[in-house]
């Protein structure tokens, strides 16, 4: 349901006012707006200035797909004006995301007092990196940066050495974006029931770091005792780690339990060999030596095939336009096409309302200055902002 028909999802009824920004922010708004939220985009004129020439989201169009699901408006947040046009959105929204470093909002007269004072049921969800408050707290800082400091990024090591980087995900999207989501829904609860809004302090450093949960515990438990690369869950062992195939690409091996790591073995014709079978630290060598052997041997969708119908939890490494294409998101209807754009459907799944893309990446990433009306402005005062030069003209 891309720009058409009405909005629907669990979240249908919820208002958003989004500041523009790159990264968590609007993949957090994005996975509200897949839910049914009703989200503006408050842009800046021109659109958002790109961090690297090849990082222009102004350009990026229907591929924007973090953009779809809500449509931008282009304000002048630098004209005295405007702040009364955007404390008039925030008067009918549940919650505002923005993600500028600390004090930026505030000298565009746009901070959480006078936003609370407009809708003290608000909820002000501010993304940074650092967090509000810290040594850190105006310092700049990119998703590398954040999940060194949170301890997530040295997970990721192996013989030794930790990663020259990784993608965006531990950092900007989960710790960032989808803690933010998560916050910013537990604050409408709460303001639903007090009456009351508040500000919320949405830290991808907090968030990584929370991320880490399950390793922190198993390391102070003393089993994942040493460096990165030498645990059960991190490469350490035979049985759970990537195999080079060979056509060059991989497959991911997860036989962690007695039970599937037979079954590994049965389709490798390695029962008979009892350094698997006695699972001996000493033997480790061994086995990842024969394993790497075997699978070299063949390619990778050989061995795809010969595990599909088995526990032996072996499966191929996919690249991202790959896995679209695979049986299993085709079952489950994972992958949505808009805009002749191959693109990952709402998530997580609702039974009874499921989401939608209620306005494609390409609508979303275009000024859009009717969708003032949504917010109950009336054709001649969008007018009358674009003849003042509030509004950019769509």
């Amino acid at each position: 349901m891309a720009d058409g028909g009405a909005r629907q999802g669990p979240l249908s009824g919820i208002s958003v006012v989004e500041f523009t920004g790159i990264g968590p922010a609007p993949f957090a708004a994005m996975l509200l707006a897949d839910l049914g939220a009703r989200v503006l985009r408050i842009d800046r004129p021109g659109g958002y200035p790109p961090p690297d020439p090849g990082l222009d989201f102004n350009e990026m169009g229907r591929h924007a797909i973090f953009n779809r699901g809500r449509h931008a408006v282009r304000l002048d947040l630098k004209a005295p004006a405007s702040r009364d046009l955007v404390l008039r959105l925030v008067g009918a929204a549940d919650a505002l995301i923005e993600g500028y470093r600390p004090g930026t909002m505030e000298r565009l007269g746009l901070g959480p007092q006078p936003c609370l004072a407009a809708n003290p049921r608000l909820v002000y969800a501010r993304m940074t990196g650092w967090g509000q408050t810290g040594p850190l707290a105006l310092t700049a800082g990119h998703d590398l940066n954040y999940v060194g400091l949170s301890g997530a990024l040295s997970l990721f090591g192996q013989d030794g050495t930790v990663p020259r980087a990784i993608p965006p995900l531990v950092g900007d999207m989960g710790g960032g974006g989808l803690m933010m989501a998560f916050g910013l829904l537990a604050g409408i609860l709460e303001a639903r029931q007090s009456g009351l809004g508040q500000v919320l302090d949405a830290a991808i450093v907090d968030g990584a770091a929370a991320l880490c949960a399950l390793p922190k515990a198993l390391r102070l438990a003393g089993a994942w005792a040493g460096p990165a690369g030498t645990g059960t869950l991190d490469g350490g062992r035979h049985y759970y780690r990537q195999y080079r195939c060979a056509d060059g690409r991989f497959v991911a091996v997860g036989a962690i339990e007695p039970a599937f790591r037979t079954a590994l073995l049965d389709g490798l014709g390695l029962l008979d060999d009892p350094r698997f079978l006695l699972g001996r630290e000493d033997d480790e060598a061994h086995c990842t030596r024969r394993l790497e052997e075997i699978f070299a041997s063949r390619d990778r969708d050989h061995w795809a095939d010969l595990f599909a119908a088995t526990d032996a939890c072996v499966t191929p490494v996919l690249g991202l336009e790959e896995a679209d294409g695979h049986p299993q998101a085709a079952a489950r209807g994972a992958i949505v096409t808009i805009d002749d754009v191959a693109q990952h459907a709402p998530v997580p799944r609702f039974s009874r309302t499921p989401g939608a893309v209620a306005v494609s990446p390409a609508q979303g990433t275009r000024n859009t200055p009717g969708a003032l009306r949504d917010w109950g402005l009336s054709e001649d005062e969008i007018e009358a902002l674009i003849a003042d030069g509030i509004v950019e003209a769509g």
